[in-house]
């Protein structure tokens, strides 16, 4: 095992499976921005912080973002958009995760509500993983470093041992400055690209 890697923690939405977030909140938004500007912008939101930690209900989170961010839309309507948001499992993801031999503990890191993880279950993901660290259950939300300890802590690794693999720079930064091996990685290919060149992957 290259670089004595023992353990790879996937982000999921962007990454593994279809997330339809950034151009649903920029349509709603009428503005145009990267990734990352729409990611800063939902979690700026005390809504979306309350709710993906899992300390708010579905109808106060819907009320609240709509309030948050001045969107042009019901709560209502927002909350059926936002239900719909995980689209399906990116093709190569199941292949990917085949990949990846059983010496290694894989994990999933992710920002997410309980109704965006219920939907990801019925892909036949969520049994994919060894253990899953989920924002809603463990209160703690990417960047901040705490999530990252929390996963490292439970899976028994230190950073050194772990490739984190996200689609946003500014969780992949947040989990460089803890000294976890973290890259971006947009689908399934890129992250077999990276796991290649650490070895991981068959």
């Amino acid at each position: 095992m290259k670089d004595g890697i023992r353990g790879v923690l996937f982000d999921i939405g962007g990454v593994l499976v279809t997330l339809d977030g950034v151009p649903s909140l920029a349509k709603l938004l009428r503005i145009e921005a990267s990734h990352e500007a729409i990611h800063a912008l939902w979690l700026s939101s005390p809504s979306v912080v309350a709710h993906e930690t899992g300390k708010i209900s579905m109808e106060k989170f819907a009320a609240g973002v709509v309030a948050d961010l001045h969107l042009p839309i019901a709560p209502d309507a927002f909350l059926q958009d936002f239900c719909a948001w995980p689209g399906a499992v990116k093709p190569g993801t199941f292949e990917l995760l085949d990949a990846i031999p059983d010496r290694y503990r894989v994990a999933a890191l992710s920002n997410t509500s309980a109704a965006h993880w219920d939907r990801i279950k019925t892909m036949g993901l969520a049994r994919r993983f060894e253990r899953t660290y989920l924002s809603h259950e463990t209160g703690c939300l990417k960047p901040g470093h705490e999530a990252f300890w929390f996963a490292l802590n439970d899976m028994g690794l230190s950073p050194a041992d772990v490739v984190f693999l996200d689609d946003s720079a500014s969780n992949v930064h947040a989990a460089r400055a803890l000294g976890i091996h973290a890259h971006l990685a947009r689908d399934p290919q890129e992250a077999m690209a990276v796991l290649e060149e650490y070895g991981v992957t068959r």
